[in-house]
C-alpha cells in the first residue's frame, strides 16, 4: 500500500471520529426481562402458603371422596402433594382431579413406584424388580424401562416417582433392601440407577435418588429401628456415596435422606434425616447437590426414636431438608408446629423461601403452574395397561434369566423332547409351601430322569412390613437339596440370587435364577430349557459362591 492510499484512509477515518463524537449518544435500553413466575408467586404467598407447601402427605381410597380431613389439609393448611398408598383406579381419577381443583397452587401427586404404578395399582402389570435389571447386561434397556414407567405415571397424572433405590446391597442379609437395589457392584449400581432417572425424567417424571448416604450395609430395617453404618468416610465415599455422585452429575432432581446413624458423618450419631452435617455439610456442600431434598417417611422408627411427633419435621427441616415427606401423628398438628417455629424465629424465612422456591420451580417444570391438572379417564383407562408396556416387561424378563448351572443333558435335548418322551416333568411350586406339598410333588415324579422345580418367591404377609430379603424356612432348601441328591433336579429359583447360599448347589442337576415370580419371569424361564432362547443375564450380586456377574450359557 503507497503512501497517498494510507494519508487518505486516516483522513477519512479522523472526518468518522469527529462526525461521531459531535453527534448525540443514543440512549441504549435495557433489554426487557420477564419477571420470573415462581418469584412473582412467592411474593403474594402467605406463611400458612408456604409452610404448606413443604409437606406432602399419604393417601389412599380407604378415605371418603370428600374427607373432611383432606379438604383442610388442602384448602387451609395449603399442603404441597400427596403420596399414593394402596389405589383402586376407577376412584383414584375422581378423587385427584376433584383435589386439584380445589388446591390453589396445584398438588404433586407422587408415589413410591420403584417397579412402576403397579406397587400402588394392583390391577397394573408389575415391572422388574431393580436386582432383576441388574442381571441386564446394558444399561439401554433399563433406560427404556425407565421410559415406559414415565408415560404409565403421566397418564395417570403423577409427577414424582421417590425411585431409584441405588443402595448398593453388599449385605445379603439386609432385611429391606434386597431386590430393591440393582445389586452389589457399585459401577453397575452407578450406571443403572442413572440410566433409569434419565428414562423417568426424560418422560416427565421428577425422580428420587435413594436412600442416602446408602442403606444396603445394614441388617436391621429403619421402618422398624435405627440402623448404624459403622464405617469411615474414605469407606463411604468410596462405596456408599458412589452412586449418589453420579446420580447428582447425571441431574437427579432429588435425593432422599434415609434415617440410618453414621457416626464418622456426624459424631451425635443422630438419624441421617435430621443431621445438618450429613444434610447440608455433606450432601449439599461437599457434594455439590443443588436439587431438592426429600426425607424418607418422617414417622418410620428410625427416626421417631430420637424425636417427637411434632418436632420430626422441624428437625429434618433445619437440618437441610426440603420436601418433609409423610409426617406422623396428626398432620395438621405437626404443620402448625412448623409454623410456630418460624413465628419464633428458630427457621428463617429466608430458608424458608430457600426451600419453597425449588419446590416451585419444580411444579413449574411439570407444568403444575400452568392451571389446573385434570386426569382424563379415557386416556388414563386405554393408556395405562398397553402393548409396549408388556413388550418391555417381557423383554427384560427373556434377558435376565440367568443360569449358573447348566442342565447335563445331550446338547439336542431340551425340556420339550425330555417331556414329550416322558423323561420329565415340571413342578410349579406356590408361594405357601409346605413339606407335605413337597413330599406329595417329590412321588409324583419318582422314576423320571429329570424334574424342573420352580422355586417361588416369598414374601412376608400384608400385617408385617413386606421384607425383600424374606426365603423358605431353610428346612425346604434342606428338604429340596435331599431331592437333588437322589433325582436330577433343575432348579429354577424365582426370587433373588441370595437363595443360592441356603442350597446344596453341587446336588443340583442345573439351577437358573429367575428373580420374580411373575408371569413375565415364568414364561422366560421356560423358554430357556425348551431351548427357544438363551439364557444372557448374569448374577447382579454374589450369591452361593458364585462372583457378580458370574453366568454360564
Amino acid at each position: 500500500m503507497n503512501k497517498r492510499n494510507i494519508t487518505l484512509i486516516v483522513a477519512v477515518l479522523a472526518i468518522f471520529v469527529a462526525f461521531v463524537s459531535g453527534k448525540r449518544q443514543e440512549k441504549v435500553e435495557p433489554e426487557k426481562v420477564e419477571p420470573d413466575r415462581v418469584e412473582m408467586i412467592i411474593e403474594k404467598m402467605s406463611l400458612r402458603e408456604k409452610v404448606g407447601q413443604l409437606f406432602i402427605i399419604e393417601y389412599s381410597d380407604r378415605y371418603d371422596l370428600e374427607d373432611p380431613y383432606f379438604d383442610k389439609l388442602i384448602k387451609k393448611d395449603k399442603i404441597g402433594g400427596l403420596i399414593l398408598m394402596e389405589m383402586d383406579i376407577d376412584n383414584y381419577i375422581e378423587r385427584m382431579n376433584r383435589f386439584q381443583k380445589i388446591s390453589k397452587i396445584p398438588l404433586f401427586i407422587s408415589v413410591d413406584g420403584e417397579w412402576g404404578a403397579s406397587m400402588r395399582f394392583d390391577t397394573l402389570t408389575q415391572f422388574p424388580r431393580n436386582m432383576q435389571l441388574g442381571a441386564l447386561s446394558s444399561p439401554d434397556l433399563v433406560y427404556q424401562v425407565g421410559s415406559t414407567m414415565a408415560k404409565q405415571f403421566v397418564r395417570l397424572g403423577i409427577h414424582i416417582n421417590y425411585a431409584p433405590t441405588i443402595d448398593i446391597n453388599n449385605n445379603p442379609l439386609n432385611p429391606v433392601i434386597g431386590q430393591r437395589s440393582f445389586g452389589d457392584d457399585r459401577e453397575k449400581v452407578a450406571l443403572y440407577g442413572a440410566a433409569i432417572i434419565k428414562g423417568l425424567q426424560d418422560g416427565g417424571i421428577l425422580t428420587s435418588a435413594k436412600h442416602f448416604p446408602g442403606h444396603g450395609d445394614t441388617e436391621i430395617d429403619s421402618h422398624k429401628s435405627l440402623p448404624v453404618l459403622a464405617f469411615d468416610h474414605m469407606r463411604l465415599d468410596s462405596l456408599e456415596l458412589y452412586p449418589f455422585k453420579h446420580a447428582i452429575k447425571e441431574g437427579v432432581a432429588m435425593v432422599m435422606v434415609a434415617h440410618l446413624s453414621v457416626p464418622s458423618l456426624d459424631s451425635t450419631g443422630v438419624p441421617s434425616s435430621i443431621s445438618y452435617p450429613i444434610i447440608t455439610e455433606l450432601l449439599k456442600d461437599e457434594l455439590g447437590f443443588e436439587g431438592v431434598v426429600v426425607t424418607d417417611a418422617l414417622g418410620m422408627k428410625g427416626v421417631m426414636e430420637h424425636v417427637s411427633k411434632e418436632r420430626v419435621a422441624i428437625e429434618s427441616f433445619k437440618a437441610g431438608s426440603d420436601i418433609l415427606l409423610m409426617p406422623p401423628g396428626d398432620k395438621r398438628k405437626s404443620i402448625a408446629a412448623f409454623r410456630k417455629a418460624i413465628r419464633k424465629g428458630e427457621i428463617s424465612k429466608e430458608r424458608l423461601d430457600e426451600s419453597l422456591r425449588k419446590i416451585l420451580k419444580m411444579k413449574e417444570q411439570v407444568g403444575l403452574l400452568d392451571g389446573t391438572p385434570y386426569i382424563d379417564p379415557d386416556d388414563a383407562f386405554t393408556q395405562v395397561e398397553t402393548q409396549e408396556v408388556l413388550d418391555i416387561i417381557n423383554r427384560v424378563a427373556e434377558e435376565s434369566m440367568t443360569l449358573v448351572k447348566h442342565p447335563d443333558w445331550d446338547p439336542d435335548q431340551n425340556l420339550e423332547t425330555l417331556t414329550a418322551n416322558g423323561d420329565a416333568d415340571t413342578i410349579i411350586l406356590p408361594r405357601k409351601i409346605t413339606k407335605e406339598l413337597l413330599e406329595n410333588a417329590r412321588q409324583r415324579t419318582e422314576g423320571l430322569e429329570f424334574v424342573i422345580l420352580y422355586l417361588p418367591e416369598m414374601r412376608a404377609p400384608k400385617n408385617d412390613r413386606e421384607n425383600y430379603a424374606t426365603i423358605p424356612p431353610q428346612e425346604i432348601y434342606d428338604f429340596i437339596s435331599a431331592w437333588a441328591r437322589e433325582q436330577k433336579v433343575i432348579l429354577a429359583i424365582m426370587d433373588n440370587p441370595y437363595a443360592l447360599d441356603k442350597i446344596d448347589i453341587k446336588a443340583f442337576e442345573g439351577i437358573l435364577v429367575g428373580y420374580s415370580s411373575s408371569e413375565a419371569n415364568l414364561s422366560a424361564a421356560d423358554k430357556v430349557f425348551r431351548g427357544i432362547i438363551e439364557a444372557h443375564g448374569v448374577l447382579p450380586a454374589a450369591a452361593g459362591g458364585f462372583p457378580t456377574g458370574y453366568h454360564v450359557k
